[in-house]
């Protein structure tokens, strides 16, 4: 099953404003070296929020963020909690889940599911050995 990425309509307005208003004046003033900068950069932050989901399988957890992908197999999920951690993560919203799988960096995911309730839902009958306090 696909969950899309929930995204904070202040986040998106102050990424893109940013990006859409400094490209207006690198196109007004004749920027060409900023131009092409920012369109590359453009083009990645829209496939970031684009591209930004969760995909449940038969064997783990999908994460997609952008050009970024992480599999996160269910046996390896120890917890998941609520949490508004400001930390870098595939999430386009402060409502997050942080997802404590041991490996990796920080041994840990952050993810903003559209519809927590379904997802957590489906991982809880994948992930049965895993803690999901007040959830």
């Amino acid at each position: 099953m696909y969950f899309p990425s929930k995204k904070d309509l202040w986040l998106g307005l102050v990424v893109w404003l940013a990006l859409l208003l400094s490209l207006v004046f690198a196109i007004r003033d004749h920027e060409w070296a900023a131009l092409a900068i920012l369109i590359p950069t453009i083009i990645f932050v829209g496939w970031i929020w684009f591209g930004t989901g969760y995909t449940i399988t038969e064997t783990e957890l999908l994460v997609k963020c952008g050009p970024f992908r992480e599999r996160i197999p269910f046996g390896r999920i120890q917890s998941v909690r609520r949490t508004r951690s400001p930390l870098s993560g595939a999430a386009l919203s402060l409502n997050r889940l942080e997802i404590r799988h041991g490996h990796g960096f920080t041994g840990l995911t952050l993810i903003s599911p559209a519809d927590a309730a379904a997802f957590l839902e489906e991982l809880k009958k994948r992930c049965p050995h895993a803690d999901f306090p007040s959830l």
